[in-house]
């Protein structure tokens, strides 16, 4: 078992460790994933044939702690239903290659952030069965690759992290972070419903201190909290914050100052910059990582040339 550490290099070589056990255990079964950790190649079972990627590598974001971790519903189709080239079945990079992409890559620049910055996870890391929008529960509650559903994998990423905040995008964010907090002792999968959530103070847009084990209905429990000790010593549990999902019919870069599309996104990103001042969040500074997600293929040549138009647009409008 991983403890916590002082020394940086020790600490900086646990942390990775930590990672490089969820990349692994999601990828369990495919065949030439463990050696290539930047999913320079679509992911392949050991028996052979296509299947659809685990949207979960290095292309996430850097193997380190982060001071902020993005949770989205699942990888996006942009329209191709797994089939095209864009979207993150294509190119392997969360809100890669679509007009949900292009806003959040907005809300990164607005806290000073890049991809190589932060890391960006979901609930469900592969294309729901239906070709795309949100996961149902009985997905999630599936087994992913060597975790006995998505939400333990969620959790051994938010461990990983050690983000002081996390930001979930949307309803299914949001349930499946606090689910992935709770003790569940073997008990099937249950998301704590948005009713008793909003009873337990959570608003959108204003972020809290990750409730306590007895202060609210979806707590960190104790083998949670007695797994980020383990990780990170005395740091504080993350603060969360609930926003809308960057997802094009709820702000689409295209619609007028006027709309409602466009207030919900001024909206989002007020509340984003606000939290990290109050948390002293913001500016990379630069990584040192010795590769980054904009060196890749397939952002070079499919998700920058998408995503730099749809940002264009947002900042002729202001922002």
């Amino acid at each position: 078992m991983l403890t916590a550490v002082t020394s940086p290099a020790v600490e900086a070589s646990a942390v990775e460790g930590r990672y490089r056990d969820t990349f692994r255990r999601l990828h369990a079964g495919h065949s030439a994933c463990a050696s290539d950790e930047w999913l320079d190649a679509p992911c392949i079972p050991a028996g052979g044939g296509p299947t659809a990627p685990v949207v979960w590598s290095r292309r996430n974001g850097p193997w380190r702690r982060v001071d902020v971790l993005w949770i989205g519903a699942a990888p996006g189709n942009d329209g191709g239903l797994g089939e095209g080239a864009l979207g993150s079945h294509g190119t392997r990079i969360p809100f890669g290659g679509d007009i949900a992409g292009a806003n959040l890559d907005l809300l990164l620049s607005a806290i000073g952030l890049t991809r190589d910055d932060t890391f960006i996870a979901a609930a469900l890391n592969r294309l729901p069965e239906r070709g795309g929008g949100e996961p149902r529960v009985a997905e999630l509650a599936r087994p992913a690759g060597d975790f006995p559903d998505s939400v333990e994998a969620l959790r051994a990423t938010i461990l990983a992290s050690g983000a002081a905040l996390v930001v979930a995008l949307g309803n299914v964010a949001l349930r499946s972070a606090l689910a992935a907090a709770c003790d569940r002792t073997g008990a099937p999968l249950r998301l704590p419903g948005l009713g008793r959530i909003e009873a337990d103070g959570f608003r959108r847009g204003v972020a809290r201190r990750w409730p306590e084990a007895g202060e609210s209905a979806p707590a960190a429990g104790e083998d949670f909290r007695a797994a980020w000790e383990r990780a990170w010593g005395p740091r504080p549990l993350p603060h969360l914050l609930w926003l809308l999902h960057p997802s094009a019919q709820n702000m689409s870069p295209y619609a007028g100052p006027g709309t409602s599309f466009h207030r919900r996104m001024v909206d989002t990103r007020t509340a984003l910059v606000r939290v990290a001042s109050e948390l002293g969040i913001g500016g990379g500074g630069g990584t040192g990582r010795s590769r980054s997600v904009y060196e890749t293929a397939e952002w070079r040549e499919r998700v920058g040339p998408r995503h730099d138009p749809l940002v264009a647009l947002w900042r002729r409008k202001g922002l």
